[in-house]
């Protein structure tokens, strides 16, 4: 098969799919440091859980479930999203983009304001943490916490862990504000958009890494109560 014959089909790859399982394979060779990464703060995270359970249960309480509730739908609600523009991308009429183009940008551009509401969400709720003197520190208030393990150092150490976590995992949330507001912009540009699967698939998956990531922190921290 020539290169001209699929134009989505490029040279060293022996064919599109070939070039759509590379494309994923290496972000998941990306995504594994990702993993090992987390993991490796997780991992310490229930460590420090098991020694002073009762710190962390109290620090727990002083977070919003619902704020931390309602974090988590946003971004289930973004992944439903994205995964639909993902899926019009690859299946819409390719005689005919315009059928399915304004459909797939919407759902991105909702998909990276759903991000932004979660961002928001979040710095609200650290606005109102720092105000309550519960980042760590020297100002931090370990008299609401005397009466637990290290006269409230303990309960110091879930605030250190919860904004470490937290904060890198809205870090990623940023990258992946901007690679799907980039991607949707491409898109709409695009002459040929179709041929910007591949790179919305890699963006997807990022962006459900990003989610599957946070599923796991607001049990950890929100849950624990």
């Amino acid at each position: 098969m020539s290169s001209t014959s699929n134009p989505t089909h490029l040279i060293p790859y022996d064919s599109p799919s070939h070039q759509r399982h590379a494309a994923i394979f290496g972000l998941w060779v990306f995504l594994v440091t990702e993993i090992l990464f987390f993991g490796g703060m997780i991992v310490g995270y229930v460590v420090y859980h098991y020694e002073y359970p009762e710190a962390f249960r109290e620090g727990s309480r002083t977070l919003n479930v619902w704020a931390g509730g309602a974090m988590t739908a946003v971004l289930l609600l973004g992944s439903l999203l994205i995964a639909v523009a993902e899926h019009l991308t690859e299946e819409g009429d390719r005689d005919n983009s315009q059928s399915w183009r304004g459909t797939a940008v919407w759902r991105l551009a909702v998909t990276a304001c759903l991000g932004v509401v979660f961002l928001g969400l979040e710095f609200y709720e650290y606005h109102e943490l720092i105000g309550e003197g519960l980042f760590p520190g020297s100002q931090f208030a370990r008299q609401r916490f005397t009466d637990l393990p290290y006269s409230g150092r303990a309960a110091e150490l879930f605030f250190l862990m919860f904004f470490c976590m937290t904060g890198l995992h809205a870090f990623h949330m940023i990258v992946g504000i901007l690679l799907v507001g980039g991607i949707g912009t491409a898109i709409q540009r695009a002459r040929q958009p179709e041929r910007l699967g591949n790179t919305l698939t890699v963006i997807a998956l990022y962006w459900h890494f990003v989610d599957i990531v946070w599923i796991f922190l607001y049990p950890l921290f929100y849950l624990v109560r």
